[in-house]
């Protein structure tokens, strides 16, 4: 053998091992690799993008008495309508309590409200609302003996700017500034002593209203927050005719609402609604004369179709003073253009 090999030469025996080691070095393919199964040598399949987009919040009707933050999306106009029937148990004195209306009283109360988004995050809009007082049974007679009176017109009109100033964040709430004006189109002045009341219907000033409106999405509940700051710049001079003494208040507006959806369709809704007054005012009290009160609405929402939704609920007042005191059954519809 030994004499082979060196017979060969030296050369054919190099390349010989060149081949062996050849051969030895070439890859062979996995087993797991085998079949259809992912290649190892292909390319793993990319990571999800870091920076993905966060849920955001579903869909609602909104709050029935609380402004909402969000504006409305550019070039898009809506409409809502409410229809309330509010009920007088009784009235709040100085200290908070309640005592007899000593009568009968209702309202019906159909603010209509025209929304429009001109541009990016800034909405407009107009609340239009009429009022029908009436009431019956009375205890303290009008001139005449009236027992009861009724009295209807359209109460004082608000034009409202809203812009979304900061969007929301994890941490941070969604923050809109606003700024509106009340214009003193009910009647306030001059009031028909046979109309026992029913025909004060309005506020007899301009308010001015600059607030800021709040909202965070806490899965599963959406928070609205509005704090509003009112001046009335009243019309009306004190004078000898008490028909024309008409004085409004500076009121502060805080309000918190909460909603759970519970379905694509249904959404509960609880609010909190509060009035902070701090002048005393001897001037008849009218359906928007400002006053100090404390109350709550539980309602639930209805998402008809992708452009129509309906609220219905019951507001209570709790607590108040110098003021009446209300329950109101409300039903209300939102409808996007």
């Amino acid at each position: 053998m030994k004499l082979l090999l060196f017979k060969v030469g030296k050369p054919y025996l190099l390349a010989l091992i060149l081949i062996l080691l050849g051969g030895w070095l070439v890859p062979t393919t996995p087993a797991r690799a085998q079949g259809p199964g992912q290649l190892l040598l292909e390319k793993p399949p990319a990571a999800p993008p870091a920076g993905e987009k966060k849920e955001g919040a579903p869909t609602t009707c909104g709050p029935m008495i609380s402004d909402t933050c969000l504006p409305i999306e550019t070039g898009k106009f809506a409409m809502q309508v409410w229809w309330a029937l509010s009920f007088y148990p009784g009235v709040f004195t100085q200290n908070w309590r309640p005592v007899s209306a000593r009568g009968d009283f209702y309202t019906f109360f159909m603010p209509v409200k025209f929304v429009y988004g001109p541009t990016k995050n800034l909405e407009l809009y107009a609340v239009v609302p009429f009022i029908h007082n009436w009431s019956q049974n009375l205890e303290v007679r009008g001139p005449n003996g009236e027992t009861g009176a009724s009295f209807s017109g359209v109460g004082d009109i608000t034009a409202v700017a809203k812009y979304n100033l900061l969007p929301e964040t994890d941490y941070r709430p969604a923050i809109s500034a606003v700024g509106g004006v009340g214009f003193p189109t009910g009647h306030a002045s001059r009031l028909n002593p046979a109309r026992l009341g029913t025909d004060a219907i309005g506020t007899g000033s301009f308010n001015f209203i600059t607030g800021v409106n709040l909202f965070k999405y806490l899965k599963p509940f959406l928070v609205h927050g509005q704090i509003w700051f009112n001046t009335p710049v009243n019309l009306y001079k004190i004078t000898s005719d008490p028909a024309r003494n008409v004085r409004s208040r500076e009121y502060l507006t805080i309000n918190l609402a909460t909603e759970l959806p519970i379905s694509k369709r249904w959404v509960l809704l609880f609010e909190v609604y509060s009035n902070w007054t701090w002048q005393n005012l001897n001037t008849i009290q009218g359906y928007q004369t400002p006053q100090t009160v404390l109350g709550i609405l539980p309602a639930v929402e209805f998402l008809a179709t992708d452009k129509l939704a309906l609220a219905a609920g019951v507001s209570l007042d709790l607590a108040g003073k110098n003021g009446v005191q209300k329950f109101t059954p409300m039903v209300t519809a939102f409808y996007t253009f």
